[in-house]
């Protein structure tokens, strides 16, 4: 038995699938860590039922098969527990890879957060279709920030990659690391020294880095001790100002900290102090 319903602009229908009629489809951005936890989500399943239906779509008029379109995670916890069958929703009409892909990862990000690679991998694919961070933001439902984030992350090295895969360093970390070090083994190094750290002894590093990244290895975290006894200095901006800050960040995808910094650092130079 199935009905038909669905959010104002969707429609699809509800029905329970055999699961030898379904295969995961090639829209999904989700491609790295799919079956972490997926023991847990099978006991889940099997305690309480599936409390979301999978969506999918014809995968042509003739097969009578259907591909994962969202849910591929609960598709194979439903195979790992031998379920014969599985709640879909059927989406009428086939989408376009492009519509898929956005609405696989959105589903995706809202229950279980996609790997680094994943987001790159999507934004990457977007902006070959948008031309624009900001259309990309608009379709995802993320701030433009983000989005030019992760498109930096597609220009990290390999290697990098491996820590941020493996929770050695942060994502953030190996974005900063690939913009100011082009030389990947020094990149690394660098990394290697920082694992396991406090975030201040972290922060200490990649400022130094920034402040002078033609210098050696050694030198960079001379200069991080260095900074432990540097002053901290209060702005209070006018109105007008603060809102040129706001836009500022915005641009920069700069901390308000790092704004202020690398002006006053201009002046004082500028004027000779």
């Amino acid at each position: 038995m199935s009905n038909r319903r669905g959010a104002a602009g969707e429609s699809g229908e509800y029905q329970k699938i055999p699961l030898d009629q379904i295969e995961i489809g090639e829209s999904n951005v989700r491609r790295r860590d799919i079956t972490v936890d997926l023991d847990g989500l099978a006991y889940s399943m099997d305690k309480f039922g599936l409390q979301h239906p999978i969506i999918v779509q014809p995968i042509n008029a003739i097969s009578g098969k259907y591909e994962v379109v969202v849910g591929q995670r609960r598709y194979l916890a439903a195979k790992q527990l031998g379920w014969e069958r599985i709640d879909t929703k059927i989406k009428e009409e086939r989408l376009n890879e492009f519509d898929a892909k956005v609405l696989s990862f959105s589903e995706n990000v809202q229950r279980r957060d996609l790997s680094p690679r994943d987001k790159s991998d999507t934004c990457s694919y977007l902006l070959d279709q948008l031309k624009s961070p900001r259309k990309i933001a608009e379709h995802l439902g993320i701030t433009e920030q983000t989005v030019r984030k992760w498109l930096g992350y597609a220009l990290v090295p390999e290697m990098l990659k491996r820590l941020v895969d493996r929770k050695l360093i942060k994502v953030s970390v190996a974005i900063r690391l690939a913009q100011f070090i082009p030389d990947e083994a020094k990149a690394i190094a660098i990394a290697m020294r920082i694992v396991g750290a406090p975030k201040t002894h972290i922060d200490r590093v990649l400022e130094s880095m920034e402040e002078s990244p033609e210098s050696s290895v050694e030198a960079i975290f001379r200069r991080a001790e260095e900074l432990k006894r540097r002053k901290k200095i209060i702005f209070i901006l006018p109105e007008k100002w603060s809102y040129a800050m706001a836009r500022a960040v915005d641009q920069l995808g700069m901390t308000p900290n790092e704004i202020a910094r690398d002006a006053t650092i201009e002046w004082l130079q500028m004027t000779r102090y």
